[in-house]
């Protein structure tokens, strides 16, 4: 036997555990990035929600009872943190890599908060008696898309604009 011929079985073996371990902290790695941004895209939701409940409330400074207020602010912050830890994190993580994520969080909390008053506003003109949820809800969805879809617009331009042509 060849005085290598242990020493190779070792670092192969090392090598192989490495390979494992460099495996599950990749994984590790993602699975608390993804929680991250699941926790982030939730309370972002949950502020756009608040936006849009204090924009009902201003609407109603006069009629608002204190039932009305914590009602207005749990369905905003509630139905905000749902929809934004559903809607968030396929938006961020697909943007990730190129647009930074304070950008994306900004601009996606931003539009969703203009939607859902678009969707107050066209839901007072268009409702019979009071503003309707769904209205508002969609108006927020709308939005953030639309930020989104801004936003890998402006990737698109960008990558083909600095774009090598491939040499092959």
């Amino acid at each position: 036997m060849s005085p290598y011929g242990s020493q190779l079985s070792v670092s192969v073996s090392q090598q192989l555990w490495l390979c494992r371990r460099n495996r599950i902290m990749n994984l590790t790695r993602r699975l608390q990035v993804t929680a991250g941004v699941l926790v982030a895209s939730t309370a972002a939701g949950a502020t756009a929600g608040l936006l849009v409940a204090g924009l009902m409330l201003a609407t109603k400074v006069g009629h608002a009872s204190p039932s009305l207020i914590r009602e207005l602010i749990a369905l905003g912050s509630q139905s905000g943190a749902l929809f934004g830890a559903l809607l968030g994190p396929p938006v961020v993580l697909g943007l990730l890599r190129r647009v930074p994520i304070g950008r994306v969080v900004t601009s996606t909390v931003v539009s969703a908060a203009y939607g859902g008053a678009v969707g107050f506003a066209l839901s007072l003109a268009f409702a019979e008696p009071r503003p309707t949820i769904p209205l508002i809800l969609s108006g927020s969805i709308v939005g953030c898309g639309l930020a989104a879809l801004h936003l890998w617009s402006r990737i698109r331009r960008t990558s083909e604009a600095t774009s090598v042509p491939f040499a092959g």
